[in-house]
């Protein structure tokens, strides 16, 4: 398999998870999909310090909507804004940097959490 067909593959996975997901208002929602370079949706900072095999790729911003999806018991405790979880991810394959967010845990916290991942092709 080339990396193209992969990058084609994922793509389509990507499609067929959040349309069988979604339903009844919750599920996952797709706001940006396109392609970033080293000019436009480029993460910061750039992935692996700018190596030039990783500044062009997929860019992707999905916002989870999880409120029929957790037990009921979650629901009735916690605000609705903080069932909805807002993805970023670059995937330059076979290195990806994906960040996620909840806003409603955001104004608590300063931090913000990420843990890039490689995809090893052995």
């Amino acid at each position: 398999m080339t990396v193209d067909e992969f990058m084609i593959g994922q793509l389509y996975s990507v499609a067929e998870m959040s349309k069988n997901e979604t339903g009844g208002g919750d599920g996952v929602e797709i706001l940006i999909n396109e392609p970033f370079t080293s000019t436009e949706n480029q993460p910061v900072p750039p992935l692996l310090n700018g190596d030039p095999l990783y500044v062009k790729g997929q860019y992707t911003h999905k916002c989870y909507h999880l409120s029929q999806k957790v037990p009921g018991i979650v629901r009735a405790l916690a605000p609705s804004s903080a069932l909805i979880f807002n993805e970023l991810a670059w995937n330059a394959y076979p290195y990806c940097r994906t960040v996620i967010t909840v806003l409603w845990f955001v104004k608590f916290c300063a931090h913000r959490f990420s843990t890039p991942f490689y995809i090893s092709s052995e």
